[in-house]
């Protein structure tokens, strides 16, 4: 059976069910009163725990030891709270008050943008991002203000949530094409950076071992993918970070669009060269991280692939908790299911 099959179809149709929900509650809000439930129900979501919030309390002592286990609990009710936030404004961007929230997003550092676009070969830019702030409406106001956008993200299994981002994403005029990680996104890249565009690349996540290599992120070294860097290097295309910012707990957002990385043009195969380069955009994340501790998406297990032999900058008893969220088990019974009732279509 395919994941085009009916019966996969109902289960995505269910699972959507709850966004669907939260979208036809907030879309109609005004802004700062949708924030303000959303936070609300991040703090409460907080309260009750999981393992989302173990992942988080791990991350936030390997990052902030030097933070007591009091100063790290009020940390991560912000992190939840604001994650409440960038829900709530997620669902605005499908509804009226969608111009409203983009125009409430201010951009600084155009002068950088225009230093890479002409230091570029061709005009292409590689917009280095992470799971920062309300990522998803600074490339809405990036495309809506007229920029050519290649966006290359996960994905997600559930189709009807894959296409609700890709609509969040794209502005009113805005040129926006994405691609989904995976061997045959290279191709992609490599087409969007000849065409002169815009590249967004989301560089913060748990790499495997074959995918990148081991960089410091607060201290600890981190499995991160080199391919964005290798790409950039041997190319000569300019690495521009970009994030986004909450004006306190207001609905208005600045984008910070950071000068270009200094990468050095690589030639051949540079094992250090291509780590340093990897690192300094690990740096550059970190950098805004530290700024707003709140902003990130700590729920990620950023080191969970370790280097061969262990880590000496790792504490004793890292462990990150066993996924045991409900929806993941409901998929791993529909995938036993399926496997046990084929189609008779075949697939």
């Amino acid at each position: 059976m395919t994941d085009g099959s009916p019966r996969a179809g109902s289960f995505h149709a269910l699972g959507f069910l709850p966004v669907r929900f939260l979208r036809a509650s907030l879309r109609n809000l005004p802004p700062e009163r949708a924030i303000a439930w959303g936070a609300a129900c991040g703090r409460f979501v907080a309260r009750l725990g999981g393992s989302g919030a173990r992942v988080a309390r791990i991350n936030l002592a390997l990052a902030f030891p030097e933070k007591s286990e009091r100063e790290r609990e009020s940390l991560l009710q912000g992190v939840y709270a604001n994650m409440g936030r960038v829900v709530a404004e997620l669902a605005l961007l499908q509804g009226p008050h969608r111009e409203e929230l983009l125009a409430g997003v201010r951009m600084e550092g155009l002068e950088n943008l225009a230093a890479a676009e002409a230091t570029s070969p061709n005009g292409a830019i590689m917009v280095m991002t992470a799971h920062f702030g309300s990522w998803d409406l600074c490339a809405a106001a990036l495309s809506d203000r007229g920029h050519a956008l290649t966006v290359v993200h996960r994905g997600f299994p559930n189709p009807d949530l894959e296409a609700m981002f890709s609509e969040i994403r794209r502005g009113r005029d805005g040129d926006l094409e994405e691609l989904k990680m995976g061997p045959r996104a290279v191709t992609g890249v490599l087409g969007a950076l000849r065409r002169g565009r815009k590249l967004v690349v989301l560089a913060d996540q748990n790499a495997k071992p074959d995918e990148g290599v081991f960089v410091p992120f607060f201290g600890v070294m981190a499995a991160t993918r080199s391919a964005p860097a290798l790409i950039a290097m041997r190319r000569g295309i300019p690495v521009l970070p970009a994030f986004v910012f909450r004006e306190g707990e207001s609905a208005r957002h600045t984008v910070r669009l950071l000068p270009p990385l200094d990468l050095k043009l690589l030639s051949g195969d540079s094992d250090d060269a291509l780590e340093s380069g990897v690192g300094l955009m690990t740096r550059a994340i970190e950098d805004a991280v530290r700024t707003a501790p709140d902003h990130w998406l700590w729920l990620h297990r950023r080191w969970k692939t370790r280097p061969d032999g262990g880590d000496a900058t790792r504490p004793a008893g890292f462990t990150y908790p066993e996924r045991r969220g409900l929806i993941r088990r409901g998929r791993r019974a529909f995938r036993r299911w399926r496997a046990r009732n084929p189609s008779p279509l075949g697939g």
